[in-house]
């Protein structure tokens, strides 16, 4: 049998945590969870992702890096155990959403045939595969491409129903999310116990809350905007699906398309583009001349 390797840095620490569970099944299925993690995940890097570009400290000096070398900085996937099961967890619900959505046949978008390994576009659920025939069994849900290919920019929604005009996006909250986006209103909810000291008031918390994080709304209105300047798709707001992870409640939301929210987004996309055609960087816009984080990853691998 082949050797396992794993490379060095956060990754070969967590594998050798791993290794030292006192449960030898539940350490090898740790193993297993991270040495798959650290695969190339086929993620693209020659295109800016939504996801990326909505977040306050994106760099615009790493995306012209990245742009330019088609790739990311060496060793930038820093991962645990617990990180791929939140992630594996989010996947199982989107899974649940849009096989709901699939059986009502109100989904559209790109469809994987397992049988030909082709992708088609379908405006509702085929009943079979539209390149080879194949049964609808083979065929699974393979979202809603979204891209601007002058400015290089490609993402991916969670759905789009042509029947609501809209996007769809299914999210899961928890604590970690609300600690790092809206803080505020965690610690609102946080009351002090005499046996366990401070603990969230699950109930009066998840009854308040009212909207989609701040990060999820940014990131649709670009891809509205890109739905509607580059796909050509009927879209004037998103439907939000969210699970509580805590209860496993759910609610929707619904945000309206608005413009101003990406328009500053896209003339950034364009000076990045430009700057990649002509081979001169831009300077780093979080930290000017000295560098950020994100770019300076970069300049080390050099």
């Amino acid at each position: 049998m082949a050797s396992r390797v794993v490379k060095g840095g956060h990754a070969l620490t967590e594998y050798l945590n791993a290794a030292k569970s006192m449960e030898p099944l539940y350490g090898d299925v740790q193993k297993h969870v991270l040495e798959k993690a650290l695969k190339p995940s086929g993620r693209r890097q020659d295109v800016l992702h939504p996801s990326e570009m909505v977040k306050p400290d994106w760099c615009h000096l790493a995306a012209f890096h990245r742009l330019r070398l088609e790739a990311e900085p060496a060793d930038r996937r820093k991962t645990s155990f617990t990180r791929e099961n939140i992630f594996q967890e989010g996947h199982e619900t989107h899974t649940k959403w849009q096989r709901w959505l699939t059986e009502m046949g109100r989904l559209a978008g790109d469809w994987h045939c397992r049988a030909c390994d082709q992708v088609f576009w379908d405006d509702e659920t085929p009943t079979c595969c539209q390149l080879c025939s194949a049964s609808r069994r083979c065929v699974e849900y393979a979202e809603v491409p979204l891209n601007a290919h002058p400015l290089r920019i490609g993402g991916k929604a969670d759905g789009y129903s042509p029947h609501d005009n809209a996007l769809i996006e299914i999210k899961t909250l928890g604590l970690g999310s609300l600690r790092y986006e809206r803080p505020e209103f965690l610690e609102r909810y946080t009351v002090e116990t005499d046996e366990y000291g401070k603990l969230p008031d699950l109930t009066r918390l998840w009854r308040d809350f009212r909207r989609p994080l701040p990060s999820a709304v940014r990131q649709t209105q670009l891809y509205m905007y890109l739905g509607v300047h580059f796909e050509d798709l009927e879209v004037d707001r998103t439907i939000f699906f969210y699970d509580f992870k805590n209860t496993q409640e759910t609610k929707s939301f619904t945000v309206t398309y608005d413009e101003s929210y990406s328009e500053p987004l896209i003339e950034a996309a364009a000076a990045i583009v430009d700057c990649v055609a002509a081979d001169v960087a831009p300077h780093c816009n979080i930290n000017g001349r000295i560098g950020c984080a994100s770019c300076l990853e970069f300049k080390e691998q050099k």
